[in-house]
């Protein structure tokens, strides 16, 4: 019989209860809040928090992607701190410091045409678009045109159209965001498809549409012009430009046209016509040649540039040459005339002085400049090493007034000022940039400072802003790669030719797509255009073959 147990044994203690806990609902504070009272919160969080709230609910979604919210975050983050950058323009048309925020158009400047009133604007999107800029990602396809055509395919871009010319296909043009859809095309005449081929391409903006020239080998210049809304192209005039020899490089800015031929001829035209001495009016389809001329000194590479006011037209010429002192030198001839066709004046300048880090006096006569005091002569005194020196030519430049920029083999660029006005023609200062690790093929640039060079080997694209080195001209503090961003396309490496199957591949056989067939992967690149969404290169292999790329960064 067992023992009993003490009362006071521990064992028969009863055990302690768990205290219950109140369960009481959350007091819901924001739903009884006004949108108007909500969105005054969230114009207070930052972007990774306002992409969170987007998520909640229907209604946060709604109001997380109100687009006065993301209008405000996209004036705080890319045009306001580029108008700081512009000290004139800080000190009159910025709202005060305290305000981080103005719905004026004025200040907006080059982003103005996304704060017109009465336009509708995807604010998030255009942020998006601006951030992938910003951060170099984007989405990559690859288009192969198949042979024919054995000779090189030209490809121009212009508001959201790529412009292809070939002797076998014409002239076509195909959506920038689907390359392999074909919007329109038109077959050469058949006297310029038996005996010759197209050397230059040039397009432009109209109202309605774009217009587009054609360059062909034997000096004959086609006009084009495409109806957005019917998407048709229609042939408007041929012209005989040159007798003796190819064209090989065109400006165009509807209606002048600026052409150079192989051997070093300049011709400006009036493609709308003009009035003749007799008082007899043109033909409004024939071009009217406004002024020629010889150039005998100019050496490859070489590129051209066309500025229309109200009031005149500039022409500028900008080509390299040897100097003895300080190396492969850019040399820049700008022609001005007034609208009638008359010249107005002819400059010259380089880039010499720049290269040794000084600026000519050009603001007063020759005869002025010997009054000067012997302290302003000092400042002129030519130092005896160049800051800038160039061994080998340029591999390519692009001129887009007030920006010059050149490519060269030792993976640099150099940035140049160009200053022109109605008294003066001059280059501030040169700088160089670096940030590529290999040969730099191509580079171009815009009027606004944005810039995009591309590697030899295609796979290193870099994005400039040149804007923030204005303020270090003439200094000897290089722009490295922290001042540039590298295009890293998000799916790249997933849609590399070298991994991607033959059966994926595509190619463009007029409008359709076909298999490819393995080619040699040895690769050259020039930048055929870029907008405010994509770019576009162009790629030819060892056998012929040319692949459009195109990096969207939408």
């Amino acid at each position: 019989m067992p023992k009993r147990l003490r009362e006071d044994s521990p064992s028969i203690l009863p055990s302690t209860k768990r205290s219950r806990t109140v369960i009481t609902t959350p007091v819901d504070r924001l739903s009884s809040m006004s949108n108007e009272l909500l969105l005054h919160i969230l114009s207070f969080l930052p972007i990774s928090s306002l992409n969170v709230c987007q998520r909640l609910s229907r209604r946060f979604h709604a109001l997380g992607g109100d687009s006065e919210l993301w209008k405000r975050q996209y004036y705080s983050q890319w045009v306001r701190p580029r108008a700081r950058r512009l000290a004139n323009v800080r000190r009159s048309v910025l709202p005060p410091s305290k305000a981080e925020y103005s719905p004026k158009v004025s200040t907006w400047f080059d982003h103005g045409h996304l704060a017109v009133e009465g336009r509708v604007t995807n604010w998030k999107r255009q942020y998006r678009l601006r951030h992938n800029w910003a951060s170099g990602s984007c989405r990559f396809t690859e288009v192969e045109f198949v042979e024919p055509p054995c000779p090189p395919v030209l490809v121009k871009l212009c508001s959201g159209i790529v412009f292809t010319a070939d002797t076998a296909h014409g002239l076509r043009g195909w959506a920038a965001k689907d390359p392999t859809r074909c919007l329109c095309k038109i077959a050469f005449p058949e006297l310029r498809r038996q005996n010759t081929r197209p050397t230059a391409l040039s397009v432009s903006q109209l109202e309605n549409g774009q217009e587009i020239v054609v360059g062909f080998e034997d000096g004959h210049f086609d006009r084009y012009a495409l109806d957005v809304g019917t998407s048709q192209l229609k042939l408007l005039s041929s012209h005989l430009a040159f007798r003796d020899g190819a064209i090989t490089a065109m400006a165009l800015s509807s209606p002048y046209l600026l052409i150079v031929s192989q051997h070093k001829l300049l011709s400006l035209y009036n493609l709308r016509g003009r009035p003749s001495n007799s008082g007899d009016a043109q033909d409004a389809t024939a071009p009217c040649e406004i002024a020629s001329l010889r150039a005998e000194n100019m050496v490859a590479p070489m590129t051209l540039s066309l500025r229309v006011s109200t009031s005149e037209i500039v022409a500028t010429i900008v080509y390299s040459f040897f100097h003895i002192g300080c190396g492969w030198s850019l040399g820049i001839q700008e022609q001005r005339f007034a609208k009638d066709g008359r010249q107005l004046e002819s400059r010259l300048t380089s880039t010499v002085d720049s290269q040794y880090g000084t600026r000519p006096l050009r603001t007063h006569p020759q005869s002025n400049q010997r009054l000067r005091s012997t302290s302003d002569s000092t400042s002129l005194l030519v130092p005896a090493e160049p800051s800038i020196m160039h061994q080998r030519p340029p591999t390519s430049m692009s001129y887009n007034h007030p920006y010059l920029l050149t490519s060269h083999a030792d993976n640099t660029l150099t940035m140049y000022l160009v200053v022109s006005d109605s008294d003066r023609l001059f280059v501030r200062g040169g700088q160089r940039l670096w940030g590529h690790t290999s040969s730099v093929s191509t580079v171009l640039v815009t009027n606004r400072g944005k810039a995009v060079s591309v590697g030899s080997l295609g796979n290193e694209i870099r994005i400039w802003e040149l804007e923030t080195a204005v303020s270090s001209l003439n200094s000897h503090r290089p722009l490295n790669a922290e001042n540039s961003i590298q295009v890293s396309p998000d799916n790249r490496a997933a849609k590399s030719w070298l991994d991607t199957p033959k059966s994926t591949r595509k190619e463009l056989s007029g409008s359709e797509l076909v298999t490819s067939k393995p080619q040699s992967l040895d690769r050259m690149y020039e930048c055929v255009g870029f907008d405010e969404e994509r770019v576009l290169l162009l790629g030819e292999k060892t056998v012929g073959t040319q692949l459009l790329e195109c990096y969207d960064f939408t």
